[in-house]
């Protein structure tokens, strides 16, 4: 493993380019192993030199910009060598402006109190990641003073596992793919945790060849650090799937409501509501025993409700109409407070946790949201809940009068009012509930105190090129606290009518495509993966804290579709519906069967581990057995605020 800060020995090799590589100064060009734009070097492509293995490379112009390169091994040694290591480099003078693994690195990932990895290389030596840790299979992506450069490996079902490392030096930053799949010089398994590294072993048989792929995308640099879309464009492009199988919506809103009802719903004391999850105890399924009841986040408990109120209206299921008025009812009448917080866990409520109650931002920005929605479902049932509303302006008015002059919101108060933490991107939470308030009270008091978040969150997106917090236990760069920018600028741009916020909203967008997985990844038989059938296709990663897939994507379904409808831009709705399908797997008709337990009818668990995540082989490609609460709720959700479920039901991306 080479060290951060090795000298590089470069070795220029012949390049064989097709005719359509123009060297006329107006365009990029290449001559030899070196990528030119207007008689301008850009970089050069080359590898770390093993005695005894020669290589041509053969480069393919796709468009503008964006190559694909074949490079052949062959080896001439006299006899095997037992270790081979091939590498692949992309190489430019100079350091780097931002650097980023899909997923993995953001910019080195020096933002929070997580012990993820930081910066690019420990102990002194590079950090490389094996192509399904990261959003497009090995990818790398890098920005200097004039030119975006991305590079990654061209994987299916046939390739062989690989790796990848970026290297931003003073002098010059490497991109770097890797045969055969390593981690090195630790392999991070856990939050905050590593794990010894490996190196898996290929042998070179004197005279065999080795073929390897590669694509390079180069673009003049764009602000906001938007020049990641044209390998994130490519890279779909690439990838896409255009039929997607799920179950029929019907038959997944069925299972959502028949979870919620049969295996979610809790008495406790006062309580009437829906647990955060099940475990599997004693031989059996029960109600997760400990941060049982949570209004949003991972509980869900308003949405669920709303969810219910929704089968009332669409099948006349009185059972849903009253339980989920007793849910709404009894987290309205425990938890308000006097200064207009509201208390996110009724844990606290049945005095059965006695640490500090912190009200954190996601769970009050989702409760102020579906009290609003409460509110006008109730009344369609023929019920008037006034004090839903209440509720709403309630969270509403403390967060205006809490609100920074710059824009921020904060991400935790305790019960009396006090902020307790203001870092991060998660007071986004807070933005969609105020619009919705202005568009209920008219009062701009609401408009503009979400005018001035949105401008400041996305602000900290666009210089820093990632969003941050997360829960309130979290500290790190992630993805699901710019869901909430994502769909503010879309509500926003219903409210206003003004074009720049579809432009934020790209921006996002593209935020949020760093994070999704754009190809399916492959596993070996003995892996829950390939015995489960779970594909990788439309999930997406956690966050720099947490290397492993889930289906929190479900969230922003409906804000991609109405994006690709505002823009014209069929990609989101494409990656919308590549969502939905991801989100629907393993989904239990009460007769799946996984590690041995049957799971209850419309269950699904949590973490899919695509890498190696949680200890297990380097192949990874497991499943956990937390049947938490919160993706069957996001599936109701994205069905009940969808006006034709016939865009889901149709698997055809391109209807």
């Amino acid at each position: 493993m080479g060290k951060c800060s090795e000298i590089r020995i470069i070795i220029v090799v012949l390049i064989c380019f097709n005719s359509s590589c123009r060297e006329d100064g107006a365009d990029f060009y290449w001559k030899k192993n070196i990528l030119f734009y207007n008689n301008e070097i850009v970089g050069f492509v080359s590898s770390n030199s093993t005695e005894g293995i020669e290589f041509k490379d053969y480069i393919e112009e796709i468009s503008f910009g964006l190559f694909k390169i074949k490079r052949v091994f062959n080896f001439k040694s006299n006899s095997a060598i037992d270790s081979g290591r091939l590498t692949f480099d992309f190489i430019y003078s100079g350091k780097s402006t931002y650097s980023m693994i899909p997923a993995v690195s953001y910019n080195g990932n020096y933002w929070g109190k997580g012990n993820e990895p930081k910066g690019f290389c420990k102990e002194g030596n590079w950090y490389s990641f094996a192509f399904n840790r990261v959003a497009v299979p090995g990818a790398t992506y890098s920005e200097n003073t004039k030119y975006s450069i991305a590079l990654w490996g061209h994987y299916d079902e046939w390739s062989e596992p690989f790796s990848c490392s970026l290297m931003p030096e003073n002098i010059a930053t490497t991109h770097r793919l890797i045969w055969p799949q390593e981690e090195m010089p630790f392999t991070y398994t856990g939050r905050d945790y590593y794990s010894p590294g490996y190196q898996s072993k290929m042998t070179l048989q004197p005279g065999e060849n080795y073929t390897v792929c590669a694509y390079l995308a180069v673009d003049h640099l764009k602000p906001d650090h938007q020049g990641q879309r044209k390998f994130l464009k490519a890279a779909w492009e690439m990838n896409k799937k255009e039929v997607l199988k799920t179950e029929s919506s019907e038959n997944i809103w069925r299972l959502g409501i028949q979870y919620a009802l049969e295996s979610l719903w809790s008495e406790e004391e006062s309580f009437k509501g829906f647990s955060i999850g099940l475990i599997w105890s004693e031989n059996q399924w029960i109600q997760e025993k400990v941060w049982k009841y949570e209004i949003g986040w991972c509980g869900q408990n308003a949405s669920f409700a709303n969810s219910l109120l929704t089968d009332y209206l669409r099948y006349g299921n009185n059972e849903s109409l009253e339980k989920g008025l007793l849910c709404l009812d009894t987290w309205a009448r425990d938890c308000s407070l006097p200064n207009g917080l509201f208390r996110t866990h009724y844990d606290y409520v049945l005095g059965i946790r006695n640490d500090e109650e912190i009200l954190d931002a996601c769970n009050l920005g989702t409760a102020a949201l579906n009290y609003f929605e409460a509110f006008e479902l109730a009344r369609k049932c023929k019920n008037e809940r006034p004090g839903y509303l209440s509720v709403a302006f309630g969270i509403c008015d403390f967060m205006a009068n809490d609100q920074e002059n710059s824009g921020r919101f904060g991400k935790g108060w305790d019960t009396k009012g006090k902020c307790i933490y203001r870092d991060g991107t998660i007071g986004a939470f807070i933005i969609p509930p105020m619009i919705r308030a202005y568009e209920i009270s008219g009062d701009e008091k609401y408009l503009l105190s979400a005018i001035r978040a949105f401008n400041f969150y996305t602000g900290e997106l666009k210089a820093n090129g990632y969003s941050t917090a997360g829960a309130i236990d979290t500290w790190c760069i992630d993805k699901e606290s710019s869901m909430p920018l994502l769909k503010s600028a879309l509500m926003l741009f219903e409210v206003t009518s003004k074009e720049k916020l579809l432009e934020d909203a790209e921006v996002i967008s593209w935020y949020l495509s760093t994070w999704l997985w754009h190809y399916t990844a492959y596993y070996p038989a003995e892996t829950d993966f390939s015995e489960y059938g779970f594909d990788t296709y439309g999930a997406t990663s956690v966050s720099t804290q947490h290397h492993h897939l889930d289906y929190y994507a479900l969230s922003w379904v409906n804000d991609w579709l109405n994006l690709a409808k505002y823009t014209q831009n069929e990609i989101w709705k494409e990656k919308a519906l590549a969502i939905w399908y991801n989100g629907c797997q393993l989904l239990s008709d009460g007769n799946l069967e996984i590690h041995g337990k049957i799971r209850p009818v419309g269950s699904q668990n949590e973490g899919y581990n695509q890498c190696q995540w949680g200890g297990h082989s380097t192949s990874g490609g497991a499943l956990n057995d937390w049947l938490v609460a919160w993706p069957g709720a996001f599936r109701l959700e994205t069905l009940r605020k969808i006006e034709d479920w016939d865009i889901l039901n149709s698997n055809e991306l391109n209807k």
